[in-house]
């Protein structure tokens, strides 16, 4: 039985969560990790009025992120990524155009 986290997302998280994935399918990994890391501060910085509260749910989030990665996807042994959770959830990158060999032609 495959125990991934991310199967087991509350409904509106999933939801989200698909769609996000869908809209990345195609696009470098640099621009989908900047724009859910500037979803992630927007929702903050909208949410909590002090720079103080806003730094604790930070720290919380990217806490309770980092736990949940390094405990369910990589072995604390060898440090290498898990094999046992299928990766069905891709962010799928375009291929690669080398744009000096195509303006030669």
């Amino acid at each position: 039985m495959v125990n991934d986290p991310l199967r087991k997302l509350p409904q509106q998280e999933k939801m989200l969560f698909d769609i996000i994935t869908h809209a990345s399918t195609g696009v470098p990994l640099d621009a989908v990790m900047g724009a859910a890391i500037n979803m992630l501060i927007n929702a903050i910085r909208q949410n909590y009025p002090t720079r103080k509260d806003a730094e604790q749910r930070y720290d919380e989030l990217f806490g309770r992120g980092k736990q949940l990665l390094l405990a369910n996807h990589y072995d604390s042994v060898t440090g290498r990524r898990r094999t046992v959770i299928p990766h069905d959830q891709i962010v799928r990158m375009p291929y690669h155009i080398d744009e000096d060999t195509n303006m030669r032609k």
